[in-house]
Order: C-alpha cells, then structure tokens, then sequence
C-alpha cells in the first residue's frame, strides 16, 4: 500500500459508480483505495439493485485498482470496540459503516465515505468526506 492509500466505503464507489456528488473526489483515490469484502459485497449488491451485472462490475472495480482486502477476526472485535464508544454519543451506524471504519482502524488508514456521523465517533483515523 501506498502513503496516499485510503480505504473507501461503499457509498464513495457507488458515488463513482453512479456519477453522483463527489465522484470526482472519489475518482481520485480509487486507484490506490482499499475496500473490505464487506463494503466490496454492499457495492456489488446495491449495483446489482439497480440492474448492473454485478459479476463483470467486481472484475472492472478490480481491474481499475481497488485493493479488495479481508474482513478479519481483529476487525469484528474492532466493530465490538467502535459501537461501544458511539452509543453513549448517540451515534447510530450500519454494520457496514462499523466495518469500513474497523478496516481503517486495522490498518491504520484514513477513510472516506458520506457519512457525516463517522466524525463524531472518534475513531483514531482521519475521516475524509467525499461530500
């Protein structure tokens, strides 16, 4: 991985994918950007929702150079460790936001998404809005 690599969460690559506010951001990071089998797994379902094959989307979100990376056994227990700290602030977020923020967390990367709730959680890693 690279100093510039961020790991992206689903929202930022079907921004991307879909041509939505912050793509260009989004555009400009992904070919050094790590997403989670889980994220990577929300993209392809969410793509295939709105009609696209999502067996050919993997392989092109591949080839363009999104570094698909596993989801552990350490981040499961950092998705324990983030949710505890964000229900005494109020701040309520989908497995999926828990397991792109624990991926970062891993390794130590910042992240950027579209969720505006990441900031108040604290999470020990830069976040980076896409929007």
């Amino acid at each position: 991985m690279t100093p510039e690599t961020v790991v992206v969460d689903a929202s930022a690559v079907l921004a991307w994918i879909f041509d939505e506010r912050g793509a260009e951001v989004v555009e400009g990071v992904l070919p050094t950007s790590v997403l989670s089998a889980v994220n990577f797994a929300e993209v392809l379902y969410c793509a295939s929702d709105e009609g696209m094959d999502a067996s050919s989307l993997a392989r092109d979100l591949v080839a363009f150079g999104i570094q698909v990376v596993p989801f552990t056994q350490a981040e499961a227990a950092i998705v324990e460790s983030l949710r505890a700290r964000a229900r005494p602030r109020g701040v309520r977020l989908s497995l999926a936001d828990y397991c792109c923020l624990a991926t970062a967390v891993r390794l130590d990367l910042p992240v950027m998404g579209a969720n505006r709730a990441w900031r108040a959680l604290d999470a020990g890693v830069e976040v980076r809005l896409l929007r």
